[in-house]
């Protein structure tokens, strides 16, 4: 079984919407470095920067973007690892990503472009941005200066306050990011379900129906909890909730939870399947690793679109 978790496959989708990850990079890279960007420019790429094997436990999302002024272009690599918990390791996967990225442009024969890792983190436990040199403690100055010096981008969603996440532009991005930070609080998930499904009215349909899943999966509430919620939910997404979750089948009949939640997990692979399919030029492969599916899930509903 992949160890891409929930969390991932949200992310995931979230950042695979261009304009999205647009809004992310505009309120989350460093000032000076927005600053020398041209955001207009911006692309999504198929290229990825990952071995099969670390494509089990992690995925890229890679964009590319011109420097202002210049033909130059940098490569804005998203790296989406599920960083829940506190990895001190971190550093040396990005490392690992920031050389992989480098050496392919190498083989390519490409022009070198830079890439900027990011990395997200939205555990329950605090945890501080550090080097690569700060893993080997009690380490010589003369011996350090060989360790690969470099920074990546770290968005810690924990030292945000939810009034900093609530002014950004774009309402689903706002609802997305306050789900993650708040995704191991359960109460708090329970009290604000309303409100953060209020948020992504107006969203396609194939975000919106991961959003839901996400905040349900999270919150682990009971059904009835769950119904008291769908009363107050506006009616505009109510039916969207509803068939995602699929809490209600025919005339209202009522099934599982349980049943509920792996089917709308089900629907929500196969509709960012499809999402992904017409919305961009991975192949096979790429959208497999994207929604932890087979890449005969991916072929069967690529034959269902071209019938």
């Amino acid at each position: 079984m992949s160890k891409l978790s929930i969390h991932d496959n949200f992310i995931r989708s979230i950042l695979s919407d261009k304009m999205l990850a647009k809004e992310y990079f505009q309120s989350f890279l460093p000032v000076k470095v927005q600053s020398l960007l041209d955001f207009q420019t911006l692309e999504q790429s198929t290229d990825t920067y990952l071995s099969k094997d670390l494509q089990k436990t992690m995925s890229d999302i890679v964009y590319i973007c011109q420097r202002k002024g210049l033909p130059d272009q940098v490569k804005l690599c998203l790296l989406i690892e599920h960083k829940s918990y506190i990895d001190k390791n971190a550093p040396i996967q990005m490392g690992s990503y920031i050389f992989s990225s480098l050496l392919r442009q190498v083989s390519n024969k490409e022009k070198l472009s830079m890439v900027i890792p990011v990395l997200m983190y939205h555990g329950k436990e605090s945890w501080a941005y550090h080097t690569l040199a700060d893993i080997f403690e009690n380490l010589e100055p003369e011996l350090k200066s060989y360790l690969p010096n470099f920074d990546y981008v770290y968005n810690n969603l924990g030292d945000l306050d939810d009034e900093d996440v609530e002014a950004l532009n774009n309402k689903f991005l706002v609802a997305s990011l306050l789900a993650l930070k708040h995704s191991f609080e359960k109460e708090w998930l329970e009290v604000n379900a309303v409100r953060l499904l209020t948020l992504t009215e107006g969203t396609g349909g194939n975000l919106q129906s991961g959003f839901i899943v996400y905040l349900f999966g999270r919150s682990g509430l009971q059904e009835d909890k769950i119904v008291t919620i769908l009363e107050d939910v506006p009616l505009i997404i109510k039916d969207r909730v509803m068939s995602t979750l699929d809490i209600f089948v025919e005339k209202g009949k009522k099934i599982g939870f349980e049943e509920g939640l792996e089917k709308g997990l089900a629907r929500g692979k196969s509709e960012f399947v499809t999402y992904l399919l017409k919305n961009t030029d991975f192949d096979e492969i790429k959208i497999a690793a994207l929604a932890d599916v087979s890449e005969n899930f991916v072929r069967n509903i690529q034959s269902n679109l071209t019938k």
